[in-house]
C-alpha cells in the first residue's frame, strides 16, 4: 500500500487551495492508495507542526517562501530539519518576480534573499533531499495552472525516487591500509601498508542521516530479514547457517562429508534433514553472497578480474567454505550458454529454486521448527542465540544514534511460532542491496 503524509504552507489561501487539490490528484494518478494533506498558513503554525512530527515525519513538505511577514518559509525549513520532522521538501518561490517582497523584508534583505535563495535553503535542509522550484509567472494567465501542474508532478517523480533511500540496510564493503610493524628505528622508506577489506553496513531510518557501521553479530540475518517478503520468514536454523556462533567451527572427520562438516559446525543437526530441507539451508547461507560471486566470476571468465576482485573472489569461497562448490554450480547454471544439469557437483538435485537463486529471487519460507505434533514456539538453541544477537545488534544501533530503528527492529522483527519473521506496519521498504 502506497501512502504519503504532506504539508503545504502558503499563506494565500486560493493559492493553498489550488496547490493541495493539485498534489492530492497528481499522486492519486500515481498509484498512491492514500493521500492525507494537511496544511499551514502562517510560519509560526508550521513551526508547531514541525516540532509536532518529530516522532511521524511528513513524507513532503512544499513550503512558500514569502509569508508576509520577516520570518519566511527558509525558518520553516530550518526547523523542520532540527525536528528531523520531514523526508523531502520542496521551496515553491516566486521572489524572484515578486514585488510585494521588497516591502515586508526591506529591499536590502529582499535583494539578498534572491540572489541567495538557494544556497540559504540548501544550507538549511540535506541537498539531497530538497528542490527549490520557481513558480509560474501572471497567476492570471492560462498557462499558469498547466505550468504549476507540470512543475509539481515532476516533483512526484522525483519524491518517488528519493522515497526509496529512505530506510537503508546494506552491506557495503570498506577497503583501508594498514600498516605491517617493521624494525625498530626503520627508517621511513621501509614502512610498509597492506591493503584491507572488511564488511561494514549502510545504514539510515526515517528521516536520519546515513552513516556506515562496522559489522556486528546479528546483521546479516537482520539484513536476510529485511530482505524477505512480507509474508515469508527464516527458521532459527536458516539463521544460525547464515550467521554461525563466533567460536571456531569443528575440523571435520577425516571422509567426513565437508558440506556437513560445514553445517555441523554451526550446531545443525545435518543428518535429520531432508534433501529438501538441505538444499533449503545451503541456498539461505549463498543468497547473502551470490550476487557479488557472479559478478565476479563473470569477470574472471570474461578474463577481465583486477588483483582486488581476485582477492574479494577468494574471500568469498573462504568464507562459505566447502559451499564453494555449490555456488560454482548455481553460477553455471545461471549462464544461457551452459545445459542445467539435474545434479550437482555436491549430489544435490537441481530444482527450480536453484533458479531462483540465480536469479536473485530467493526467499525461502521456512515450516514450523519443532513439527511435534501440537508443539509450537520451541524455542532452540538456535533460536536463543538469534535472539540474543538481535539485542545486541539493536543496543549497538542505540549507541550509534539509532534509537528509533532499534526499538523498530525490536517491535516487528519476532517470531511467528517458532520461525522468524519482520512485518511492520505500513509501506516501510527497505533498500537492502547497492
Amino acid at each position: 500500500m502506497k501512502t504519503i503524509r504532506i504539508l503545504v504552507l502558503d499563506d494565500e489561501p486560493p493559492v493553498l487551495h489550488q496547490l493541495k487539490s493539485f498534489y492530492r490528484d497528481i499522486f492519486v494518478s500515481k498509484g498512491f492508495d492514500s493521500v492525507s494533506i494537511e496544511e499551514a498558513a502562517t510560519a509560526l503554525e508550521a513551526k508547531q507542526l514541525a516540532r509536532g512530527a518529530e516522532k511521524n515525519p511528513y513524507d513532503l513538505i512544499s513550503l512558500d517562501v514569502n509569508l508576509g511577514g520577516r520570518v519566511t518559509g527558509l525558518h520553516v525549513l530550518g526547523a523542520f530539519s532540527r525536528f528531523k520532522s520531514a523526508w523531502m521538501a520542496v521551496v515553491l518561490t516566486g521572489v524572484g518576480t515578486d514585488k510585494t517582497i521588497g516591502a515586508t523584508l526591506g529591499e536590502h534583505e529582499a535583494d539578498k534573499l534572491r540572489k541567495q535563495l538557494r544556497a540559504q535553503a540548501y544550507a538549511q535542509f540535506p541537498a539531497e533531499r530538497l528542490i527549490v522550484v520557481e513558480k509560474p509567472q501572471a497567476r492570471e494567465s492560462e498557462t499558469y495552472a498547466r505550468q504549476l501542474g507540470d512543475r509539481l508532478s515532476d516533483i512526484a517523480s522525483l519524491y518517488e525516487m528519493i522515497a526509496r533511500q529512505r530506510y537503508i540496510f546494506r552491506p557495503i564493503e570498506v577497503t583501508a591500509l594498514e600498516r605491517i610493524p617493521g624494525r625498530k628505528g626503520a627508517p621511513r622508506a621501509e614502512r610498509r601498508f597492506l591493503k584491507t577489506r572488511s564488511l561494514h553496513w549502510q545504514v539510515r531510518f526515517n528521516c536520519g542521516d546515513i552513516r556506515t557501521l562496522p559489522n556486528r553479530a546479528g546483521y546479516k540475518v537482520i539484513h536476510k530479514l529485511l530482505s524477505l517478503d512480507r509474508t515469508q520468514s527464516l527458521t532459527p536454523d536458516e539463521a544460525r547457517a547464515i550467521e554461525p556462533p563466533e567460536d571456531k567451527p569443528v575440523p571435520p572427520d577425516q571422509g567426513q562429508d565437508p558440506v556437513a562438516a560445514f553445517f555441523v559446525a554451526r550446531g545443525i543437526d545435518w543428518e535429520s534433514l531432508s534433501d529438501a530441507e538441505r538444499e533449503k539451508m545451503i541456498r539461505a547461507v549463498l543468497a547473502f553472497h551470490f550476487h557479488r560471486y557472479v559478478a565476479l566470476r563473470t569477470l574472471q571468465d570474461e578474463d577481465e578480474l583486477t588483483e582486488a576482485e581476485a582477492d574479494e573472489l577468494a574471500a568469498i569461497r573462504k568464507e562459505i567454505g566447502p559451499l564453494a562448490d555449490v555456488a560454482e554450480d548455481y553460477y553455471q547454471r545461471s549462464r544461457p550458454s551452459d545445459t542445467p544439469s539435474s545434479v550437482s557437483a555436491s549430489g544435490l538435485t537441481v530444482s527450480s529454486a536453484d533458479e531462483a537463486l540465480a536469479s536473485g529471487d530467493l526467499h525461502i519460507a521456512g515450516d514450523n521448527y519443532d513439527k511435534r505434533p501440537g508443539s509450537h514456539g520451541y524455542d532452540s538453541t538456535a533460536a536463543a542465540g538469534f535472539r540474543k544477537k538481535k539485542e545486541m545488534a539493536a543496543k549497538y544501533l542505540r549507541e550509534n544514534g539509532f534509537a528509533e530503528m532499534a526499538q523498530h527492529l525490536e517491535d516487528y522483527i519476532q517470531p511467528n511460532r517458532s520461525n522468524w519473521s519482520y512485518n511492520p506496519p505500513g509501506d516501510i521498504e527497505w533498500t537492502t542491496t547497492s
